[in-house]
């Protein structure tokens, strides 16, 4: 199908960006451009170097990789089967505004290897049409130069991803997420959890660990445990992280972190477990608060109020 609709006569229109990260005011040029085109071609620009110091200058928790992105775009539109992304590797390139004629040579390179001539490029950046133009020899449409219907740039939602947080893609929200664990050994820390969810509108992920293993009162783990309900039970927490984070408000909670899972089947069991290892990998903690570290006399306030500080201090 795909070639099909490439060989028929039909306005076929490129967008060109790096989503890094995808927010509103990209959507909002994809979305207005495929109204006025049969099919849209995305290039997606990514060069290592580059892609590594605009994270190092910024305020993301951690880097996006060409694979999130690339999975944000194709989430973020799914429901249009004639929206193409392409991954352009722009490794090699002089640095833009240098290097036009061999970045517009990678970009043919693509497009001959799937037999599209474009009819016209879409750009929110009024500078660069004279050069779309030069080496494209099509029609170029400005969309929202201005920035008046969405004011937002991706540099600053990298500079500060929660002050924009409305301004992220759905897709990308689950991304930025922080995580933050308050791990204690017999559920000391959950009602602080949920409360801490209450205060910042978002969600609690309670402790699947201990409801499935069910202390003692001594605090121990029954014997009959096997290292496959560890397993279980962590690729169980890790499905609810993923849920979770789909509707979080910029942070979500939880009482259980992967480390410490992981050091509770090397005591059990003494040895590492590379499934745990991944999901430790996977799923990086932003903050862990272990009860163990405040004194048990101390009042319910006082411990409460420590650490709210802590997140608090977590999330500025």
């Amino acid at each position: 199908m795909y070639h099909n609709i490439m060989k028929t006569k039909c306005k076929i229109g490129v967008i060109f960006g790096k989503f890094y990260p995808l927010h509103c005011g990209h959507i909002y040029l994809i979305e207005k451009a495929i109204t006025q085109v049969e099919v849209l071609h995305v290039f997606l620009g990514c060069e290592q170097l580059r892609d590594l110091k605009l994270f190092e200058a910024s305020h993301m928790p951690r880097q996006p990789q060409v694979s999130d992105r690339f999975y944000w775009l194709k989430r973020t539109f799914q429901n249009h089967q004639n929206i193409y992304i392409h991954v352009l590797n722009e490794e090699g390139i002089a640095y833009y505004p240098n290097g036009w004629r061999d970045w517009s040579d990678r970009v043919k390179a693509i497009l001959a290897k799937h037999q599209v001539k474009p009819t016209v490029i879409f750009t929110s950046e009024q500078q660069d049409v004279v050069e779309y133009e030069r080496f494209f020899h099509c029609t170029v449409k400005l969309i929202d130069v201005n920035r008046d219907f969405i004011n937002i740039s991706a540099t600053q939602i990298r500079d500060n991803p929660y002050k924009n947080w409305q301004y992220l893609a759905k897709a990308a929200r689950p991304f930025f997420v922080t995580k933050i664990a308050l791990v204690s050994k017999q559920n000391q820390f959950d009602e602080i959890a949920q409360q801490l969810a209450n205060i910042f509108n978002t969600v609690y992920v309670n402790n699947g660990y201990s409801n499935y293993f069910h202390y003692d009162h001594y605090g121990k783990i029954p014997i009959s445990v096997t290292a496959d309900d560890y397993i279980r039970i962590a690729k169980l927490q890790a499905q609810r992280i993923d849920e979770a984070a789909l509707n979080a408000n910029r942070v979500l909670f939880t009482a259980l972190d992967f480390v410490t899972l992981q050091q509770s089947f090397q005591n059990m069991f003494h040895k590492e477990d590379q499934t745990l290892n991944e999901l430790i990998n996977k799923y990086p903690f932003d903050l862990v608060i272990n009860y163990h570290d405040f004194n048990s006399k101390h009042s319910q306030l006082s411990i409460f109020e420590a650490v709210l500080e802590q997140v608090r201090n977590q999330l500025n």
